[in-house]
């Protein structure tokens, strides 16, 4: 289905998928390098000169950082001492790192989200129900509603939307949200696709859905002092290390989707994250990001509710599940949770091996480097 003339820049393109649409998106329209080097000179009133330098002196250090890091994460502030600048860390060593200090055998059970499921179902644990899976290939789901055609997806979707059900779509093996979508309306031969709108069911099989194996669920709705905030589901993102020395939680952020995207990643502009005291769940700082850098809010953007200085309800709960789940994938040493809370409890949105170095250095503004952090890494034989 092509876009319509006019159509704004994150329309879908002819034939384009939903998972190829965000990962050109992510992608596209980055600026060149000098502007970034522009914007520190700017920001901080230093001479290209000493921020080059600087730069080139961390991007062979421990943290490995990239310009386009350097500048996101306000590292050329003049305020930052050398032991500070030298704890950010790069997103491109963040796979390097994983395979370093988890058992890479254990990936699926994270990263497959069927897979994963079972094994929390089986542990009790909360987590949206998987209403149905699709997949064309011959690979089985026991026990799971299994769509193999358009014409199966038709009955599955006017089957399960009705009295204003919607469904959250995303790719079983998926990350960052890329190709996700949420059906909120089913006819006779066609169904509706927020911010697609209405779409055959055999062109939404074949090109929105594009032959990727897709986890289907109910769409879940927040607790009500986060609903304050936002409609969009908001999830708290927790790290988790596995040390010697027991389980240690070191970053912990709230993530809410801005009110036109599907879901809370934060490579989807306007999106808000908050770095959130791991100990205590208060609220410390509320930022969105752009090419440059952060923003910080004191309130929601969009709703203009106070959010620095709040704490995120039932944090103690969230640890507790935390701690519980993590038992589970006690191979993984390195790992993160999505945590939504809703008005009738907690909800696990996916167990991820590893987690984005970036979310808490752009959302704290400290780098990712902290002793605890290096202390586990180096024991899996990190050299920084």
């Amino acid at each position: 289905m092509a876009a319509p003339d006019g159509a704004p820049a994150t329309a879908r393109r002819q034939g384009e998928s939903a998972w190829d649409r965000d990962l050109r998106l992510w992608t596209e329209r980055k600026p060149p390098l000098t502007r970034y080097l522009q914007h520190a000179v700017a920001n901080s009133g230093r001479s290209p000169f000493s921020l080059a330098r600087e730069y080139i002196g961390l991007s062979r250090g421990r943290g490995r950082l990239t310009l386009q890091e350097y500048v996101q994460y306000g590292v050329y502030d003049p305020s930052l001492g050398d032991d500070e600048r030298s704890r950010f860390l790069t997103e491109k060593l963040h796979w390097p790192i994983v395979r370093r200090c988890n058992d890479i055998a254990w990936q699926a059970a994270t990263e497959d989200k069927w897979l994963c499921a079972q094994l929390l179902e089986r542990a009790g644990l909360p987590q949206p129900p998987i209403l149905a899976m699709i997949d064309t290939t011959e690979r089985t789901f026991p026990g799971t509603r299994t769509i193999r055609s358009d014409r199966e997806f038709g009955e599955f979707v006017r089957g399960s939307c009705r009295d204003g059900t919607a469904l959250f779509c995303k790719p079983s093996h998926g990350l960052a949200s890329y190709g996700a979508f949420v059906v909120d309306g089913a006819e006779r031969d066609r169904l509706h696709v927020e911010g697609e709108g209405w779409i055959a069911y055999d062109a939404c099989f074949a090109e929105l859905i594009g032959g990727h194996c897709y986890v289907v669920q109910p769409m879940q709705r927040n607790h009500p002092s986060l609903a304050r905030y936002t409609e969009r589901l908001a999830t708290v993102r927790v790290y988790v290390l596995r040390t010697d020395s027991g389980v240690k939680l070191p970053f912990a952020a709230l993530k809410m989707a801005a009110p036109e995207h599907v879901a809370d990643n934060y490579w989807r502009p306007g999106n808000l994250a908050c770095d959130v005291d791991p100990i205590t769940g208060s609220i410390r700082s509320a930022r969105t990001k752009d090419a440059f850098g952060t923003t910080d809010h004191l309130e929601h953007p969009h709703t203009g509710v106070r959010l620095v200085g709040e704490r995120v309800p039932r944090w103690e709960d969230i640890v507790a599940l935390t701690l519980e789940c993590s038992s589970i994938f006690a191979p993984v040493r390195y790992h993160s949770l999505d945590v939504a809370i809703l008005a009738e409890g907690l909800s696990i949105i996916e167990v991820n091996t590893g987690g984005a170095f970036n979310i808490p250095q752009l959302a704290a503004g400290r780098g990712f480097l902290t002793d605890q952090v290096l202390d586990l890494f180096r024991a899996c034989g990190f050299k920084g």
